[in-house]
């Protein structure tokens, strides 16, 4: 019996798109994915692939979408500018106190809930998820997102796939929060950055989970909210770390120094999601294989291999 692989697409903003090349891999490798969980978006690339397998079709129209994404100036592309030369690393955290302290936030986020609004937020979004429900996607899909209003985490198997993806895409601050049955919904990756934890609850046998987290800022302790942004960081680091251990296999596509809201470069990230699976494949192969053939069975035929090898050479009967 064959095992169940689970992909399980880590968040990470822009670096997301290196998803599509871990994607393809698979798809020209012949490698079934039986089941894909994702949070932030890897659950927006995970649900599109999700509703139609296919990453040709998915790359153009990622690259037709951003295309005219970044010919219009979005809140999100302002985001992006204010990243200081001097400074490439600072992470979303980092960018978080920077922006703070300019006061960029405090004029807009006083009154309302997030820095882009319901509206522009769903122009955004919806464009790219399929007006389907979650049950009618072609591989069995799920995402993660956490609900703020009691602190829980919220998996999502059913019901619209543009409300679920669209719960785990919302960045706090920058997003607003989307309301589901009475749930304040905000990005999955406060709670499972990659839902590993999410495709075992789907059921899989294999978790293959991918990583596209940023790299590790360095840190100088110059006030108070510094040191308080550094410490949430340093919880959700330590939580990836965790969870990554319960896959069976982690993919680390080398996309860690692309700023959070930089989609200027989708084929530099969509290649590192390919070098990056590529090599892991053989690795991947294998693991299956040894999940088809269990270890005694395996032994059985060894010892039996070897029987033959004795009776070519002795002439024994």
């Amino acid at each position: 019996m064959e095992p169940k692989i689970g992909l399980a697409l880590g968040g990470g903003a822009a670096r997301g798109l290196a998803h599509l090349g871990v994607l393809k891999v698979f798809e020209d490798a012949k490698i079934p994915i039986n089941m894909i969980a994702g949070t932030s978006l890897g659950a927006l690339i995970g649900g599109m692939y999700a509703s139609n397998p296919d990453t040709s079709y998915w790359i153009g129209r990622v690259d037709q979408y951003l295309r005219g994404f970044r010919s219009r100036k979005t809140r999100l592309e302002f985001l992006n500018k204010l990243e200081e030369p001097t400074n490439n690393h600072r992470g979303f955290f980092g960018d978080m106190a920077f922006l703070l302290r300019k006061g960029y936030f405090w004029g807009v986020t006083a009154t309302k809930s997030a820095f882009i609004g319901e509206k522009e937020y769903q122009d955004l979004i919806y464009p790219l998820i399929p007006d389907i429900a979650i049950e009618d996607t072609k591989i069995p899909f799920s995402c993660v997102a956490t609900d703020i209003r009691n602190g829980k985490r919220v998996m999502y198997t059913s019901g619209s796939l543009r409300t679920a993806v669209s719960a785990s895409c919302a960045l706090p601050g920058i997003f607003p929060p989307v309301i589901d049955n009475g749930m304040a919904l905000v990005d999955g990756g406060w709670v499972e950055r990659v839902p590993v934890l999410c495709a075992q609850d789907m059921g899989a046998d294999i978790v293959i989970a991918v990583d596209v987290s940023s790299d590790v800022a360095t840190f100088e302790d110059k006030s108070g909210l510094d040191i308080v942004l550094r410490a949430d960081a340093v919880t959700r680091i330590y939580l990836n770390e965790l969870l990554a251990r319960q896959a069976d296999i982690v993919i680390h596509p080398a996309v860690g120094g692309t700023h959070w809201a930089d989609f200027s470069n989708p084929k530099d990230l969509i290649a590192a999601g390919e070098t990056a699976t590529l090599e892991k494949l053989i690795s991947i192969r294998t693991l299956i294989h040894r999940a088809i053939m269990p270890p005694k069975k395996l032994s059985d035929q060894l010892r039996s291999i070897k029987d033959k090898i004795l009776e070519k050479v002795t002439g024994a009967k």
